[in-house]
């Protein structure tokens, strides 16, 4: 990646996840989205664990930065959901804060209902389009919600039942992380008992505004900027089923400002058409101020002036 290896062999690091993690032994096929949330997850623990044992031993001027290394995974992935929960009879909202590290987004109902192999003629799903589905708010199902206002004035020792109400809930983004992980729900479960692949191309763009996704307490508050993403990778699933097929990746040199296509131990520089037309299983989004801190995108940019990220298609990537 920097230019002075050809490639480097995960094979150590194969064996230490078969270790690790018994479900990815073999070299069967299985999924990417499952494998990056338990590595992240076993990397995270690791850290935390040798941060607590070695503790006495660092000096206490470096514990600050110390502390700040051992979380790096919470600090780059990590952001934050509100559940809103909205009573339809008195209209009191109840609002819970949740952690996540990625965002799972479910393609629209029209995409479920398609006979195998017609997903492909259907007119293409857009990114923006699954976000939205994804903060939508939805009904709850009959009166199955105890509304705290509605029965606020209700002793709990009362021999009154409480009060069910009708309620609609809301999920929004209430703090954005530095790398946003966007996983496209691509398999579906079949009535035969197996999982299926939704073939649709999804419309991605290289920028992305999440504000009409964020909570708008929280957001009103925010540096605009704060909400633009840059596009940095770009997880691509090759093939038609969940037991088969293969994964390769787009990633985005910082460094040379051009994509590379990863398959394996082939290196090729693409365009940024390429990766835009491929079919997304896992997108990374990189916050606009994280890259102007490491000067990756200068702070006076705008979304017109961003690179095109444009290079010459199948150029082979050669290094001394």
């Amino acid at each position: 990646w920097s230019g002075k290896w050809a490639l480097v062999s995960p094979f150590a690091m194969l064996h230490s996840v078969w270790s690790l993690i018994p479900a990815f032994r073999g070299y069967g096929q299985q999924d990417a989205q499952e494998f990056l949330c338990e590595l992240l997850d076993k990397v995270q623990q690791e850290l935390e664990s040798e941060g607590t044992k070695h503790r006495i031993l660092i000096p206490f001027s470096q514990r600050k930065l110390t502390k700040q290394v051992l979380k790096v995974v919470n600090t780059i992935f990590h952001g934050q959901l509100l559940s809103q929960v909205t009573c339809l009879t008195c209209n009191y909202k109840s609002n819970t804060v949740e952690p996540f590290w990625d965002l799972s987004l479910e393609f629209p109902e029209r995409y479920h209902c398609l006979q195998k192999g017609t997903a492909t003629q259907q007119k293409e799903c857009t990114l923006t389009e699954m976000l939205a589905k994804f903060t939508e708010t939805e009904a709850l199902e009959g009166r199955i919600y105890a509304c705290d206002q509605c029965n606020s004035k209700r002793r709990k020792s009362s021999p009154k039942p409480i009060v069910l109400t009708e309620a609609q809930k809301q999920l929004m983004i209430y703090r954005l992380p530095q790398v946003l992980r966007l996983h496209l729900k691509r398999f579906r479960w079949s009535g035969r008992n197996h999982r299926e692949k939704i073939g649709v191309h999804v419309n991605f763009d290289q920028v992305l505004n999440m504000e009409p996704y964020c909570f708008r307490d929280s957001s009103s508050a925010l540096d605009k900027e704060s909400f633009i993403y840059d596009l940095s990778a770009v997880v691509m699933h090759h093939g038609k089923g969940f037991g088969s097929g293969h994964y390769t990746a787009y990633c985005y040199n910082t460094e040379g400002g051009f994509w590379v296509h990863c398959n394996d131990s082939k290196l090729n520089v693409c365009s940024v058409e390429e990766v835009c037309k491929t079919q997304a299983y896992i997108l990374f989004y990189t916050q606009r101020t994280v890259q102007s801190k490491v000067g990756l995108v200068t702070g006076t940019q705008t979304e017109s002036q961003v690179p095109s990220r444009n290079t010459d298609k199948n150029r082979k990537l050669t290094f001394p």
